[in-house]
């Protein structure tokens, strides 16, 4: 229940201050400055009474039972004992508040101990109310940490410190982090589910991709990881995307299992109706070590059969590679470079075999004219075209309806860490810039209030903050 204030006496912005600046404002010559001041002014008088009304309600929630309060009680396995009464200030939408609780110690030796209203009420690192703290994510997930407390200030009037600031990131990116795979498990499923509503001649479409992306880590430039899984309906209009991200990690164990539990979350909770699984990467180290040690040798959780996955090597990384065989032919920069080249990359979209159309050619041109570049990058290039030409027949997938590109992997990478983790002088250590990758997902995956819901409404065990007894268990 609301718990007004008995009397705002005391506070210097009250009711009667605002009809005055009222009169002062409709009477007065009327000019754009003159409108902006008093918007501001009410804005302010508005906030400050929210933030009285806030402060009393919590300050009277623990004084109605303050001589009925447990004594000790228990939770999770942990034993506390009541210790004494401290004051507290948080951060709130309004502004912040102050307020006396109840600290229990825990009776193990350095062991943390607990305020019970700060549990029950949502106060994250123990500095902002919950309603504040899910601002603050989202602001920490797009903006750099001077720019988020910047805005912090501006629209709440509360300035936490560097140390309090990133103690919530902390807080709050650990506790999405423990659902977010849920979540985003979950959401897919609802894509599914939407997409087979769809007309159309194609099966819904499950597509995976994963790629690295370098960032500036202490003490060097390392490799971080990003994976993807998008649903595509029966007309191959794309339904939605997660995102998943990783710091560097030697061998990124954490990417591959992350990824691997929810591709098989989303298999078992869409049922055993069939859907077609699509892996489209470039040709990197990680992503060929998951295709073949991975997905290769998935089975279906619910029917045990072996899945069928198609994987494309990226169209465009395939062009890459047959502009730089047209250079090494014909020179780099000329005309004919790009002519011959451009030919070469209709005939690999469009034409059935494409591939081996454009191998033979290349091959043919050097024994009738020579190279006019380097016979390393020739090579280079036509070897890689070989080695992978079983991954690549584009005509025959396109009139399938899948994608040939992994353009939505590589667009991950640069939202989700170019963006973000990558602006000028910035270097992570690797648990703080997860804090923020984790963050960043959660709100351009589109699950950012799925997430929040299910943390403010699934609490786990809370505390008592007053009982008639003398020792409550929970």
């Amino acid at each position: 229940m609301l718990l007004i204030p008995s009397s705002l006496a005391n506070c210097s912005l009250s009711f009667g201050e605002s009809s005055q600046r009222y009169n002062l404002f409709s009477t007065a010559e009327i000019t754009p400055a003159s409108t902006d001041k008093f918007e501001r002014r009410l804005e302010r008088i508005v906030r400050e009474l929210a933030r009285l009304v806030m402060q009393r309600t919590i300050q009277e929630i623990e004084s109605i039972h303050r001589d009925q309060t447990v004594s000790s009680f228990d939770l999770d396995g942990e034993s506390y004992r009541r210790n004494r009464r401290t004051a507290n200030t948080i951060d709130t939408r309004f502004g912040p508040i102050s307020y006396e609780r109840w600290y229990f110690q825990n009776t193990q030796a350095k062991t943390p101990g607990i305020a019970p209203l700060d549990v029950r009420l949502g106060i994250v690192a123990g500095r902002m109310s919950p309603a504040l703290a899910e601002v603050t994510g989202r602001l920490a997930a797009d903006l750099p940490q001077q720019a988020a407390r910047e805005m912090l200030a501006e629209r709440f009037s509360v300035t936490p410190s560097v140390e309090a600031y990133r103690r919530v990131i902390a807080d709050l990116a650990t506790q999405v982090r423990s659902v977010h795979d849920d979540e985003a498990t979950r959401q897919l499923i609802a894509w599914i589910d939407e997409a087979r509503q769809s007309k159309g001649k194609h099966d819904v479409l499950l597509q995976v991709g994963r790629d690295g992306v370098f960032v500036q880590s202490r003490p060097c430039w390392e490799e971080a990881s990003c994976g993807t899984i998008a649903v595509y309906d029966r007309n191959r209009k794309r339904v939605g995307t997660i995102y998943l991200g990783q710091m560097p990690e030697s061998e990124q164990p954490t990417m591959t299992r992350r990824l691997t539990e929810v591709i098989q979350g989303v298999l078992r909770g869409a049922g055993a109706e069939a859907l077609r699984l699509r892996y489209v990467t470039d040709a990197g180290c990680h992503p060929q070590a998951y295709y073949r040690d991975v997905l290769c040798k998935m089975k279906h959780p619910l029917t045990g059969r072996r899945l069928k996955w198609t994987w494309c090597v990226d169209f465009f990384h395939a062009c890459e590679y047959v502009s730089q065989l047209a250079a090494s032919l014909f020179g780099s920069g000329t005309g004919k470079a790009h002519a011959w080249a451009k030919q070469q990359r209709h005939t690999l979209r469009h034409e059935n075999n494409g591939i081996k159309k454009v191998i033979a050619r290349a091959a043919q041109q050097k024994r009738r004219s020579g190279l006019k570049g380097t016979k390393k990058d020739f090579d280079t290039a036509l070897n890689y075209l070989k080695k992978y030409k079983a991954h690549m027949d584009y005509a025959e997938r396109r009139k399938k309806g899948d994608p040939i590109g992994s353009g939505i992997t590589e667009a991950g990478c640069k939202v989700i860490f170019n963006q973000r983790l990558k602006q000028s002088g910035m270097r992570w250590h690797r648990v703080t810039g997860q804090y923020i990758v984790d963050l960043r997902t959660a709100n351009r995956s589109g699950i950012w209030d799925r997430i929040w819901k299910r943390l403010i409404c699934s609490p786990a065990d809370l505390p008592p903050i007053s009982c008639q007894s003398t020792s409550q268990t929970v």
